[in-house]
């Protein structure tokens, strides 16, 4: 059995204005004053902001897609 992706939600970073994957776990945690990002982008707290993604980085896109379970993956089939 696999074991599910790691939840994330995605966040600009005002630093780079782009769209990085930060874990869930650690936006829930009122404590935080930076959130680093699986890509290892670290942001302060008030700098991540939820707003419209334009710009995702590359990193974090291919480091969550990596977890997906091949069975899960979108597919071209018929």
């Amino acid at each position: 059995m696999t074991t599910p992706p790691l939840a994330v939600d995605w966040l600009m970073s005002a630093y780079d204005a782009t769209w990085h994957a930060f874990p869930t776990a650690q936006l829930a945690d009122p404590r935080r004053t930076f959130y680093q990002a699986i890509c290892d982008h670290s942001v302060p707290a008030r700098h991540a902001e939820r707003t419209a993604p334009r710009v995702f980085c590359p990193a974090c896109l291919v480091l969550y897609g990596a977890q997906i379970p091949d069975d899960q993956r979108w597919q071209m089939d018929g």
